[in-house]
């Protein structure tokens, strides 16, 4: 019988970084197989360089500028982030693990909970919301000792 398997994705908006740990004594093992890195466009690159205006308009007493209904930074980073938990489905379906940390800002933990199935809703046991994705892997599994045998 196999003992359970954990992973551990430390995610921004930017990067993704995926860990597992097999069990008591296995500690925590980086899967560079999916290891992510995504750079988010400057903003020249996503927007025109000048703003639309509009031209009088119900109630309008003249003209202004007409601002982004959305941040563009913070558009790109959804879609990462989306990508990300498309990939933690795909594992799951594909019973890569049995159980999952995520730790994430708390605008990108919010979107990659929002994106992933119920199945692999399902399969969370501890959300951290902060960004580990820097972290040293001592210091990640001193982070989450309490929820992995390491």
């Amino acid at each position: 019988m196999r003992g359970k398997t954990t992973w551990i994705v430390a995610a921004d908006g930017k990067r993704a970084v995926f860990f597992e740990n097999h069990g008591v004594g296995k500690g925590v093992q980086p899967l560079s197989d999916l290891n992510e890195r995504h750079d988010v466009p400057r903003s020249h690159e996503i927007m025109s360089d000048r703003q639309g205006h509009m031209r009088g308009g119900p109630g309008a007493a003249g003209s202004g500028a007409m601002l982004p209904r959305n941040d563009p930074h913070e558009f790109e980073e959804k879609r990462f982030e989306e990508h990300v938990a498309k990939e933690l489905d795909d594992a799951a379906q594909a019973k890569r693990f049995d159980r999952l940390i995520i730790a994430a800002p708390p605008r990108a933990l919010g979107n990659i909970r929002d994106a992933l199935s119920k199945h692999t809703r399902d399969l969370v046991i501890a959300e951290y919301d902060k960004d580990f994705t820097k972290s040293s892997i001592p210091d990640l599994a001193e982070h989450l000792k309490e929820h992995l045998a390491v």
